[in-house]
């Protein structure tokens, strides 16, 4: 974008230089002559004509201030940063220039310098109040990084990465420290050996998943899985074996109630949350046994079964009650299923986290 105020202002400096020696006037026309080729929007000329300008007339001020600016308009960081310096080198009382300088050096992350810079400016300089304002933002953010960079190092410590999975969207671990970890883009559960050197998959398409997000693990190991693009609830034995338990429009977020054998799922769909009664399931498997996988009158059955508990909450705009507004935004009832890529997960504060 062409920055015209720079020389609307500075044009007329040009008509009032001070004389130069004998044979630095050629200075001047070029200095005027960088300010018509910006004009032009011919820039990489434009910042050539000040260089040759400053190169004849190395105290020409004005000449460093159009290149300084020239230059970090166009997003030459390092050589605007050059020209400022060779800028308050020449004209060291020039506290916008010097003003200018440190913003620039604030926004591109050198906050010590920045803050040097602006330290030069006076008590009785216009700018000192801006430069105050600006120097106590720097020491804010000096403050924010040695605080990121504390607990980096922290994590560092503490945090290895051990597996990864395309667009993953819920997690649990098993009595062996085993993970499972869904993969939404895929439709995937992947299985994740405690020390992740091993990675297979547990449960795909081929055993009813199609967009799996919210997942919980109880104490036998059973998986109960949110399945959003078929619209149910999947419950997996610890072989891998797997049912349809329940339907749900738009499944998002399970949490596991174990004591209470209850799991409770939010319903996007309907701005809802159920609570499903697991007892049968945490019978069977207490005693060992394992229910086959679904077969072809699953419907029939599942129609036969008592109805699970819908709990709904008054809402206002359409939001669901215990999800962030971001989620709201990303999955509305006018969005077709085929346009879901990466869900985003509930943050770990959420009422109905899993």
């Amino acid at each position: 974008m062409k920055k015209r105020f720079l020389f609307s202002i500075l044009f007329g400096l040009s008509l009032c230089l001070p004389a130069f020696a004998v044979g630095e006037d050629d200075a001047t026309v070029l200095y005027n002559k960088g300010i018509d080729l910006y004009e032009q929007d011919k820039v990489e000329q434009s910042i050539a004509t000040f260089k040759k300008a400053i190169s004849i007339a190395p105290d020409f001020y004005e000449a460093y201030y159009n290149l300084a600016r020239i230059q970090e308009a166009a997003g030459k960081t390092q050589d605007a940063i050059l020209s400022y310096e060779g800028l308050l080198k020449v004209a060291p009382n020039d506290y916008e220039s010097a003003y200018q300088f440190g913003e620039l050096l604030y926004k591109k992350g050198y906050l010590s310098k920045a803050l040097t810079i602006l330290g030069t400016i006076p008590d009785d300089s216009e700018y000192k109040t801006k430069a105050e304002v600006l120097s106590n933002k720097i020491k804010k953010r000096q403050i924010e990084i040695a605080y990121e960079s504390k607990i980096k190092a922290e994590q560092a410590l503490k945090s290895s990465t051990i597996g990864s999975i395309p667009a993953p969207s819920g997690l649990v671990v098993d009595n062996k420290g085993n993970m499972f970890v869904n993969s939404f883009s895929e439709s995937k559960i992947i299985k994740i050996s405690k020390d992740g050197v091993e990675k297979t998959v547990f449960a795909d398409k081929t055993n009813l998943l199609d967009g799996p997000i919210g997942i919980a693990i109880d104490s036998y190991d059973n998986l109960y899985v949110a399945n959003y693009n078929k619209g149910n609830v999947v419950l997996f034995d610890k072989n891998g074996n797997g049912r349809i338990l329940m339907y749900v429009k738009k499944p998002y977020c399970i949490n596991l109630d174990e004591n209470n054998k209850k799991i409770y799922i939010t319903e996007q769909q309907n701005n809802t949350v159920i609570s499903y009664d697991i007892t049968d399931v945490l019978k069977l498997s207490s005693i060992g046994r394992v229910e086959p996988n679904v077969d072809v009158n699953v419907e029939a059955k599942e129609e036969a079964k008592p109805q699970p508990t819908v709990i709904t909450f008054p809402v206002k705009n359409d939001a669901p009650l215990g999800t962030p507004s971001i989620i709201e935004s990303n999955f509305t009832k006018t969005n077709s299923r085929s346009s879901i890529t990466a869900p985003i997960m509930i943050p770990s504060n959420s009422m109905f986290d899993y």
